[in-house]
């Protein structure tokens, strides 16, 4: 069976880890593939593996998009909402690979289709002043008119992004697996305007008012003018992602948000 591996190069550790992976791999009967820009040889791998900080999750998310190909993450970052596995268990997780006990987690994309083109999110899509002005957008929901956002910008997140940009700027934590996404204001000047939850078959329009920039996973950026529209819905296609069986969410929040202890 084949591997796919997603890296960041700067990473600490990261030339350790992929010694590691690779010792792993041949004590398991899998052989790996570094991904070197070739999608095609990503296509016949069975899993993939990120190795770095949940952006190189996103990263690797964003290249085996629509591939169908599970996917897992090991923290070689901060927090590591994504990338969830510690480099110590590396040879353990390769162990439940072969044995196949692990589970299987679907999170949905975000789909944003700006000037006729299609990008995908898995964890926000965010909306953002060019400078240090304020910004001006029309939010509207399935059709109806919800608000005129007036602020630094607004952030549409998944349950997967819930606990990124989103929970830094006042949203709420969405569990994986909740048929839902969070609307999440930063900085809006009516004090009234809180994070909306909608459910996860809503399509969301937004309207700017002014030149702004517009970024999905803080990956790919378009920088938009005045009176544009960008429309946003769940993506039909998921992402499969590997969990094994000591997996506990609440377990992860406590600890990396250090519940009980402040």
């Amino acid at each position: 069976m084949k591997i796919g591996v997603f890296y960041t190069p700067g990473k600490r550790h990261i030339k350790a880890v992929l010694k590691n992976l690779e010792k792993a791999a041949v004590e398991n009967d899998f052989s790996l593939i570094v991904y070197d820009g070739d999608k095609e040889k990503i296509k016949k791998c069975d899993f993939i593996i990120a190795a770095g900080g949940d952006g190189t999750f996103l990263w690797a998310g964003s290249i085996i998009y629509g591939f169908d190909i599970p996917l897992l993450g090991i923290n070689l970052g901060g927090l590591g909402f994504l990338t969830d596995i510690r480099k110590e268990e590396i040879k353990s997780i390769f162990i439940d690979l072969r044995n196949k006990k692990y589970t299987i987690q679907e999170r949905f994309f975000l789909k944003a289709n700006c000037r006729g083109e299609e990008s995908v999110a898995l964890n926000d899509v965010v909306f953002s002043s060019t400078d240090i002005r304020v910004i001006d957008l029309d939010i509207y929901i399935n059709d109806s008119f919800v608000t005129q956002l007036s602020g630094d910008g607004l952030i549409i997140a998944t349950p997967t992004g819930s606990t990124a940009y989103s929970l830094s700027s006042g949203g709420p934590i969405l569990k994986p697996g909740t048929k839902a996404f969070v609307i999440t204001p930063i900085s809006p000047h009516a004090l009234t305007f809180r994070p909306l939850v909608v459910d996860q078959e809503s399509r969301i329009l937004i309207k700017t008012k002014e030149k702004c920039r517009f970024v999905c996973d803080g990956q790919r950026l378009f920088t938009l003018d005045s009176d544009e529209e960008v429309s946003i819905e769940k993506n039909v296609n998921p992402l499969k992602v590997i969990k094994f069986e000591d997996w506990d969410y609440f377990d992860i929040l406590r600890k990396k948000l250090n519940w009980g202890n402040g």
